[in-house]
């Protein structure tokens, strides 16, 4: 379902105002508060946090620890039947994609493609593909999912991203059945205006010019503040939305007859990185996760770092609790990996640094440090091959 708004991209332009104005604004009259902020939260000791609680009672803590995490993020809807619908089935040789939609809550569909391997004894381990955020709206699950006929715009994008490869697929090929949803606000469930509708864009039975797939994603980019004080202003938090539809992909993952619910993965990139490292703290039936591209301690991010988050962000009041590596430790003793490049500039080194060593402490803790492990490569942002193929291997040994 997309995000459908009355109004002109005109109206969003106006209320994204002259950006050099709004930063100088920002750096001259509000950074010495932020700063006194920032020194205040430095202050704070992440009083739940593993190493400043040191457990006797793993079980409890998590409990404790999920309980905070959800109230903080709000966003609990009506429990609801996935009821979901197969809209579509391609067989792509070795495997199988269906296009397919689900309910998150009763007044939420969610677009989605589940890949299906063949030729291997079901019900057969899962993974949960998270796309990312990259500014790309215009789509969201085809981020990650290599689909006919695809847009040049797209396989450029997944090039920078991916090396060019489909990670979904090669996970399907490899034997997983992979699930992967459009996130909120992107692909199927995008802003989209009336004028849109008069125009004639979003017309899935057209190819849409690379002109006007860039001024969607701009357009997009430059609503989402206000989409997000929407949000904040209705009592929800994107963060809640986020790792709700994920928690709720994982109940129908394991509604599927093809998968075993006892062996489900989740990894992905950037945002999917967030998703993924929120997703692996809540849930227990995630047994191990791969995070790439979004691991730091969130302290470290304010103030210089902080500009290149998105509204995702971090839940208002949480960092008293736990920091975001914190969250992670949730899922002790169930295996992570953390995948990031040294070149990646929207996260502070000596953060990530951190939230390594953080994690590690904490398997160390429990008497299961080989069930935490990081990649690292000279490299940007992005979700490169060797670390596709790392991800795959600790899958096979984890899950």
């Amino acid at each position: 379902m997309l995000f459908r708004v009355g109004g002109t991209a005109a109206h969003y332009t106006a209320c994204s105002g002259n950006s050099r104005m709004h930063y100088a604004f920002f750096s001259e009259m509000l950074l010495p508060e932020v700063n006194r902020w920032q020194a205040e939260q430095q202050r704070t000791r992440q009083r739940l946090a593993f190493l400043n609680r040191r457990p006797k009672d793993l079980e409890a803590w998590k409990a404790e620890c999920r309980d905070r995490v959800f109230a903080a993020l709000v966003y609990r809807p009506e429990p609801c039947k996935p009821d979901a619908a197969i809209l579509e089935r391609v067989d792509k040789g070795d495997y199988s994609r269906e296009r397919l939609k689900f309910h998150t809550a009763p007044n939420v569909t969610v677009p989605a493609y589940l890949l299906v391997p063949k030729r291997v004894k079901l019900p057969a381990p899962a993974v949960l593909a998270l796309h990312d955020h990259s500014g790309f709206y215009y789509w969201g699950k085809e981020h990650i999912v290599e689909t006919e006929n695809e847009h040049p715009v797209l396989t450029a994008f997944r090039q920078r991203r991916y090396d060019g490869l489909s990670f979904p697929a090669t996970l399907a090929r490899h034997g997983y059945v992979v699930l992967t949803i459009d996130m909120f606000y992107f692909g199927d469930r995008r802003l989209i205006l009336d004028e849109d509708l008069d125009r004639g864009i979003n017309d899935h039975s057209k190819i849409e010019s690379k002109e006007i797939i860039d001024q969607i994603n701009d357009r997009n980019g430059k609503a989402e503040h206000v989409i997000y004080k929407n949000m904040i202003d209705a009592g929800i938090t994107w963060a809640g939305v986020l790792a709700w539809d994920d928690i709720r992909s994982v109940d129908y993952l394991v509604t599927r007859p093809e998968v075993d619910s006892r062996r489900i993965a989740c990894t992905g990139l950037s945002v999917g990185g967030f998703r993924a490292n929120f997703l692996a703290g809540l849930d227990p039936r995630i047994k191990a996760a791969c995070v790439a591209g979004w691991m730091t301690s969130f302290r470290n991010l304010l103030p210089r770092y902080e500009s290149y988050t998105v509204p995702a962000g971090w839940p208002p009041g949480l960092l008293d609790d736990l920091d975001y590596p914190d969250v992670g430790a949730l899922t002790l003793p169930n295996p992570m990996m953390v995948v990031h490049g040294w070149q990646d500039t929207l996260f502070p080194p000596d953060g990530v640094r951190a939230a390594f060593t953080n994690l590690a402490k904490c398997y160390d803790a429990v008497g299961k440090p080989e069930r935490f492990q990081t990649f690292t490569f000279d490299g940007p942002h992005k979700f490169p091959l060797e670390a596709q193929q790392r991800m795959m291997a600790w899958f096979d040994r984890w899950v």
